[in-house]
C-alpha cells in the first residue's frame, strides 16, 4: 500500500545547505567524448513521443559535473537551477551520510521521544485494534522518519543526465525522488539498500496488518519524459527476507525498485536488472486515482527480473508496453514467486515476446495476475522454451471475469522486437549497469 508521506511536501533538497565547494566540471573535451550526451533513440518506448528525452545533454561545459560523494552530488544537482546538467557518478556513494561522508544510521535518525519496543507494545493488534495509529509514539515515529528522508531521499531536477562512468558506480541508502519533473535520464547506476529504519505499521492493511517502507529506490511522481537505462536494483546487504518479525508481521525497510505513480508520463524503462525483491515496479498508486486516466504511458523493454516476488510491474491505468524482458522465477526461495505482471484496474497492458525461465512447478496462469482490470493482450510468450498463451491463461484462472484482448491501443514507440528465442542470451548480455 502506497502512503502520503510528509516529506513529500516540503521543498526541493530539503534539508541541504549549498556548499561553496562543488565537483569540478570535466573539460570539453571529455565532453564530447562519453556517453554523457546520449539522448533516447527515436522510437525507443513511450519516452521517445511528445518531443523525447534528452536529460542533460545540451549542458554547457560549466555544468557537467564529477561527483564522488554525497556532498558533492547534492551541490551539482542545486547548480544552474533547471538549467541542462549532466552529473557523472564516480565509485561508491553513501547517501546516509553527514556533510564530512560520516555514516549514519538509526541511532543519528532516531526523535528521542522514540522506543520501538514500546511501540510494539502500543500497538499490539490485541490492545490497540484496527484503527488508525495516534499518539505520542506514533508521531516520535514520524519525527524520526522525517529526520531520515530530510538526509537520504535526493530530489533529481528536470533536465539532468545522471550516468555512472563506468562498472561500480553505486548510489547506496538513500532513494531519488523525480517530482514533477521532466525530461530526465539515469544510466549505468548501481542502485541499492534504500532502507526505511522506520516503517510505519497499519493495523488495516491487508487482514492481520502490515508494515510499510516510506522510501522506493527511484520514485517517480508526476515526471514527464523520464529514460531509466542500464541500472541495476537491489536491496544489498540488508533484504527484507532478514528483518525480524513484529507485530505478528514481517518487518519491511524496502518499498519499490522503481515506482512510476501519480500522472507521470512518457517514460522509458530499457536494459536493467532487478533483483531479489518484492514490490519491484508499481505503476500507478491507486485505483482511486483518477487523474491517473490517459497518463502512465510506460515502455519497459530487455529488463531482467530475477527472482522478484511481484510487481514486475504491476499496472493501473496506464497504456504500458512490456516487450522482450527476461523473468526468472522460482519457488522455495526466499523471493519466491508470486506473479510477474499485474493486470490492475483500468489498465491497458500489451505484452510481447517476453520469456520466463522458471522452477517447474510455477503454471502459467502464475505469471499474470488480475487485479481489478479487465484487458490483455499477450503474444509471443515464453515460459521454459515453450510457448504459452498468457490471456487465456489469466482467463482461466479467472473464470468469473471478462478479460479482453483489446487493450484499446497498439504500440507504435518502440524499435525492433526480437524474436523471443534471442531474448534471454540478449537480456543476459546487456541488462544490468556496468556494461554501457
Amino acid at each position: 500500500m502506497k502512503h502520503t508521506h510528509l516529506w513529500r511536501l516540503a521543498a526541493p533538497l530539503v534539508g541541504i545547505t549549498l556548499l561553496a565547494s562543488c565537483a569540478m566540471p570535466v573539460s570539453p573535451t571529455v565532453q564530447q567524448t562519453d556517453i554523457s550526451r546520449q539522448v533516447l533513440a527515436s522510437q525507443d518506448g513511450w519516452a521517445a513521443a511528445e518531443g523525447g528525452t534528452r536529460g542533460g545533454a545540451d549542458a554547457a561545459p560549466e555544468h557537467v559535473f564529477d561527483v564522488r560523494n554525497r556532498t558533492e552530488l547534492v551541490t551539482a544537482l542545486q547548480r544552474s537551477g533547471t538549467l541542462p546538467k549532466i552529473i557523472r557518478l564516480h565509485g561508491r556513494i553513501d547517501l546516509s551520510v553527514d556533510d564530512a561522508n560520516r555514516p549514519l544510521g538509526e541511532a543519528d535518525y532516531r526523535d528521542p521521544a522514540f522506543d520501538f519496543e514500546q511501540y510494539l507494545q502500543t500497538y499490539a493488534p490485541a490492545v490497540w485494534g484496527k484503527k488508525p495509529l495516534t499518539g505520542p509514539l506514533e508521531e516520535a515515529r514520524q519525527r524520526s522518519s522525517a529526520n531520515q528522508a530530510e538526509r537520504v531521499v535526493i530530489r533529481i531536477p528536470s533536465n539532468t543526465t545522471l550516468l555512472g562512468v563506468g562498472r561500480d558506480a553505486r548510489l547506496e541508502h538513500g532513494m531519488l525522488y523525480l517530482d514533477k519533473v521532466d525530461n530526465v535520464i539515469l544510466r549505468n547506476i548501481h542502485f541499492s539498500d534504500s532502507y526505511d529504519y522506520f516503517p510505519a505499521w497499519d493495523p488495516k492493511d491487508n487482514a492481520n496488518g502490515e508494515w510499510n517502507s516510506e522510501y522506493d529506490t527511484v520514485s517517480l511522481r508526476g515526471a514527464t519524459h523520464v529514460w531509466v537505462d542500464h541500472c541495476s536494483f537491489s536491496d544489498g546487504d540488508r533484504p527484507d527476507q532478514t528483518a525480524r518479525t513484529a507485530l505478528g508481521r514481517p518487518m519491511q525497510h524496502h518499498d519499490g525498485l522503481l515506482d512510476i505513480t501519480q500522472q507521470s508520463n512518457f517514460v522509458t524503462v530499457s536494459y536493467n536488472h532487478f533483483k531479489e525483491h518484492d514490490k519491484t515496479n508499481l505503476v500507478g498508486s491507486s485505483d482511486s486515482q483518477k487523474l491517473d486516466i490517459d497518463k502512465l504511458k510506460v515502455t519497459f523493454h530487455h529488463n531482467l527480473w530475477e527472482h522478484t516476488k511481484e510487481r514486475s510491474p504491476r499496472v493501473r491505468y496506464g497504456q504500458v508496453h512490456v516487450y522482450n524482458n527476461l523473468y526468472v522465477a522460482a519457488t522455495g526461495i526466499p523471493y519466491a514467486h508470486g506473479y510477474s505482471i499485474g493486470v490492475g484496474a483500468q489498465s491497458r497492458i500489451y505484452s510481447e515476446n517476453n520469456v520466463w525461465e522458471t522452477s517447474s512447478d510455477i503454471p502459467s496462469g502464475a505469471l499474470v495476475k488480475l487485479w481489478k482490470g479487465n484487458a490483455f493482450f499477450d503474444r509471443g510468450s515464453l515460459q521454459n522454451g515453450q510457448s504459452v498463451d498468457l490471456g487465456a491463461s489469466l482467463q482461466a484462472v479467472n473464470p468469473a471475469a471478462t478479460v479482453s484482448a483489446d487493450v484499446g491501443w497498439q504500440p507504435t514507440w518502440h524499435g525492433k522486437v526480437d524474436d523471443s528465442a534471442a531474448v534471454a542470451e540478449t537480456v543476459r548480455a546487456t541488462a544490468g549497469a556496468g556494461r554501457l
